[in-house]
């Protein structure tokens, strides 16, 4: 048998396609990503992730570790109520459905495994991804106002709030602001980190193709409720029935 080392520089070209191509081919089930900052939990625990980091999960024992900041261009939102007491996992986005407003109940207790609040599409930086920020916690809602303002704005949607009463004056057409996302720990009886939505002066260069941005939004907007697959292990206490 030979030892000669194979000199790669005489391999020549390695791959046919384009990168979006493999990019695609790698995909698992066709689920929305999420992008969320850790605080505790099994992937922290793991050492998969630091605490006070975002991510974005890809099963259980793989995190996508994004540091303590990232980039975001908010694309659209929804309202969003998720019951993670038992598998599986219940996401609704009808916040005038009986199950919506049971799920929101329900978060008023303690450790049911209930949230509900603002669910945003939205474009991360580094990945170039189309990602959901959900803002489901108590703690974490109040940031969802200051994304509010980024969110494209066109024509149709000053006519609609016009419409609806809304002062729409000062209200001019423009696309997606980009914003920057860190986290703030908050020490009480237990601690936690909380997500904080800043400025961000730095245009995107690199985003997803149009026809992608679109099919997705078309979705995220359209949906009413799912069973959703979610990496993390739901809290043990049961559903309510």
């Amino acid at each position: 048998m030979s030892t000669e080392l194979i000199s790669l520089d005489q391999l020549g070209p390695t791959s046919i396609g384009a990168v979006e191509t493999f990019d695609d081919l790698s995909k698992g089930a066709d689920f929305l990503g999420r992008l969320q900052v850790f605080g505790k939990g099994k992937y922290v625990d793991k050492g998969l992730i630091k605490p006070g980091h975002y991510g974005i999960p890809i099963s259980a024992d793989e995190v996508i570790d994004l540091g303590p900041s990232v980039d975001i261009l908010p694309i659209a939102r929804r309202p969003k109520a998720i019951d993670m007491s038992d598998k599986p996992v219940i996401s609704v986005y009808d916040e005038t459905s009986d199950e919506f407003k049971r799920i929101r109940a329900q978060s008023e207790v303690k450790d049911s495994g209930c949230q509900f609040g603002p669910s945003f599409l939205v474009i991360e930086r580094s990945t170039a991804r189309l990602l959901e920020l959900f803002l489901g916690a108590p703690t974490h809602r109040p940031e969802a106002k200051k994304i509010y303002p980024a969110l494209p704005v066109s024509e149709s949607d000053i006519t609609r709030m016009e419409a609806a009463g809304v002062d729409v004056s000062e209200m001019k057409p423009h696309g997606p602001i980009p914003l920057t996302l860190k986290s703030k720990y908050i020490e009480r009886a237990f601690s936690w980190y909380v997500p904080v939505v800043l400025e961000c002066s730095t245009p995107f260069k690199k985003l997803p193709k149009m026809e992608l941005i679109l099919k997705e939004k078309g979705k995220f907007l359209s949906a009413k409720s799912e069973v959703e697959s979610a990496p993390e292990e739901p809290k043990k206490s049961k559903r309510a029935r």
